[in-house]
């Protein structure tokens, strides 16, 4: 199995940022989850929220955008989160 491929890209948001992905996130339009208990049966939306200060996780058919709180460090959550994609799409 080939790993997934995911690119990090900055959003005009300081608190928001895109992984784009080159496997299927989604098969809506998008999907958004404000909390742990909106992503109730999504388990790739489940392991960000696991991630400290993730406020929101955003789909697209091809990309994830994680938004944090304020008083979250990047240096920490993005490559929780890209490790969290990635994990999710190996299994």
């Amino acid at each position: 199995m080939s790993d997934v491929m995911v690119r990090v890209q900055q959003t005009p948001n300081p608190n928001s940022i895109l992984f784009q992905v080159d496997q299927t996130v989604t098969e809506e339009r998008m999907r958004q989850y404000n909390s742990r208990e909106e992503a109730e049966g999504a388990p790739l939306a489940q392991a960000l929220f696991g991630i400290a200060n993730v406020e929101s996780v955003f789909f697209m058919p091809n990309s994830v955008t994680v938004s944090k709180s304020n008083d979250g460090d990047w240096d920490a959550i993005a490559p929780a989160a890209e490790a969290a994609i990635r994990s999710h799409f190996a299994a």
